[in-house]
């Protein structure tokens, strides 16, 4: 079956003569469903999902030739929703992928899928910002589903390639969501491949890119320094040399204190020196890049008793979550400068932290906050800290009231700031949105904030941010519905934890089979990359229009 999913792959690639065709994508997902649709081997999930992919690349392939779409592409995509979704006797199935199959063979062989050469890929890869983003942490997270499938990083059996795909995916997006447990199922060799995710998930590939090309005294190219300055939240790509040299400072300096701080605490809470500092090291990057990731089966719940760890582990996650950009502002501000953009950030972070942590005090202080009132306070500032976007816990998050979970699906939400390694709709997004509101409310036709305006374009790009989020939260979380056993509260949960990358879980994750992993793997991809920037990859721009005389809807 592995074979079949690998030529699958292969088959997916265009060849250099042209002459293959992307049709032959279709009939190896065939006859991989056929064999993995064998009562005695497992897998047709899996499988399904490459004989679907055969279909998207099918239509991509039309996209990218800028070829039309064929007349029953929708059909095509109700058909695969179909297969993928609908509960059917494994036989059925069969009969769904043969179809599906045959139909993309045929269409090959009679010429109606254009012919896709490897430079006509790299153009339409590179023609766009956000292609080159979205292809980027792609090519990312499937070299790190092969190392994390090689029996080197395993302790004892070999992860399997789902599993591995879907953690690559998890340490990539930097979310933290788990179907195998990391300190007892990956060896040394496969925590530091994990590490390594996490590190060029958490600052983007084109941050080391375009660090490597600042150190050897090049340049990228225009698109690519885009997509780069884009990542970090800069503005103009002008001051992209200082800007990444600082990002990168700035991030291994915050690592490096982190672990260092950790290193002790850890030593006096049985470690060894040598074990102490590789789960310092690990924890301080995890929880800068915002992922999640722990040596720990419980995640931090080991430490619930131990202030200064949480206080450590909760700084670094801050700092990560506010981003490199913002933190380097902040002396700015004592005197009298910084930007629009660090003020409402950090104005929204402050009322974030705050406010849950009363809530989370009020809510949780005798049910799942134990011990001095010094480690309950710790235990609640640490979750209001981590459940924005960081992943970590170190409460029984099963044990919650109703009321506090309903608080932490609204802080996932919301997240971090932009440029920062945090995931969420953002904090000046909300920001932006709530002085709209005011300004709607008070009768104002202009949003001002800190003696600045706010420009009616920012308003929009906040309201489709928080629109296409929620419609991917709700889609998600129906797909979830439909394929899995999953109770409401736990499918929500996951659903907006995968997609605001943070990692948090009610043991749901762990229940899910392989479609409910494919599925959380796209939120989770989707969520690091944005969900309106995945629908600007897939959809597009328009192009100009002309105007039209104006009209007026009522609303409320």
């Amino acid at each position: 079956m592995a074979g079949l999913a690998g030529l699958a792959a292969m088959s997916s690639i265009p060849d250099l003569t042209g002459r293959r065709r992307l049709g032959t994508v279709g009939l190896v997902g065939l006859g991989a469903g056929i064999v993995a649709s064998h009562p005695m081997e497992p897998g047709l999930g899996l499988v399904t999902g490459v004989a679907v992919l055969a279909l998207l690349v099918h239509l991509w392939g039309h996209r990218t030739t800028r070829e039309p779409l064929p007349v029953n592409a929708p059909a095509l995509v109700v058909a695969a929703l179909v297969v993928v979704f609908a509960d059917m006797p494994p036989v059925l199935r069969w009969a769904s992928l043969a179809v599906l199959g045959v139909h993309l063979a045929g269409t090959a062989w009679l010429g109606g899928i254009p012919r896709i050469r490897v430079d006509d890929v790299l153009e339409h890869m590179l023609s766009s910002p956000v292609r080159l983003l979205v292809t980027s942490f792609l090519a990312v997270a499937g070299v790190g589903s092969v190392l994390l499938a090689l029996p080197l990083s395993a302790r004892t059996a070999p992860v399997g390639l789902l599993d591995a795909a879907f953690t690559s995916v998890s340490a990539t997006c930097v979310t933290g969501l788990i179907v195998v447990d990391t300190p007892t199922v990956y060896s040394t060799f496969g925590q530091v491949v994990l590490l390594g995710l996490i590190q060029v998930g958490g600052l983007g590939i084109m941050v080391f890119a375009a660090t490597a090309s600042v150190i050897l005294g090049r340049r990228l190219g225009l698109r690519a320094e885009s997509v780069a300055a884009e990542i970090i939240g800069l503005g103009a790509r002008q001051d992209l040399e200082r800007a990444v040299l600082r990002v990168v400072a700035l991030t291994f300096a915050t690592e490096a204190l982190g672990a260092a701080l950790l290193t002790p605490l850890f030593v006096a809470h049985g470690d060894t020196p040598g074990e102490a500092t590789w789960r310092a090291v690990f924890t301080s990057v995890s929880a800068l890049c915002n992922a999640g990731f722990a040596l720990q089966s419980d995640s931090l719940v080991p430490y619930a008793g131990s202030p200064l760890v949480l206080l450590v582990v909760g700084a670094v996650i801050v700092v990560g979550g506010l981003g490199p950009l913002v933190v380097s502002e902040i002396p700015l501000l004592t005197r009298g400068r910084g930007s629009l953009h660090t003020r409402v950030a950090l104005t929204v972070t402050a009322a974030l932290l705050v406010i849950p942590t009363v809530l989370l005090l009020a809510l949780e202080w005798d049910r799942t906050l134990t011990g001095p009132w010094v480690d309950r306070v710790a235990n609640a500032a640490f979750q209001a800290v981590t459940l924005r976007t960081a992943g970590f816990n170190s409460i029984d998050l099963t044990a919650v009231a109703p009321a506090t979970w309903t608080l932490m699906i609204a802080c996932m939400f919301v997240g971090g700031s932009p440029g920062s390694t945090a995931g969420g709709v953002k904090t000046t997004t909300v920001g932006v949105l709530l002085l709209a509101s005011y300004a709607a409310v008070r009768g104002r036709d202009r949003i001002e904030a800190f003696g600045r305006e706010i420009t009616p374009r920012t308003v929009y790009e906040a309201t489709a941010i928080v629109t296409v989020a929620g419609l991917a939260a709700g889609s998600l979380l129906t797909a979830l519905q439909l394929t899995q056993d999953l109770p409401l509260d736990v499918a929500l949960y996951e659903s907006v934890s995968a997609l605001a990358t943070v990692g948090l879980s009610l043991n749901g994750t762990g229940r899910l089979d392989e479609v409910g992993k494919i599925l959380v793997m796209a939120g989770m991809f989707a969520g690091r990359v944005g969900p309106l920037t995945l629908l600007m990859f897939l959809l597009g721009r328009d192009e100009p229009r002309r105007r039209h005389p104006v009209g007026r809807i009522h609303v409320g």
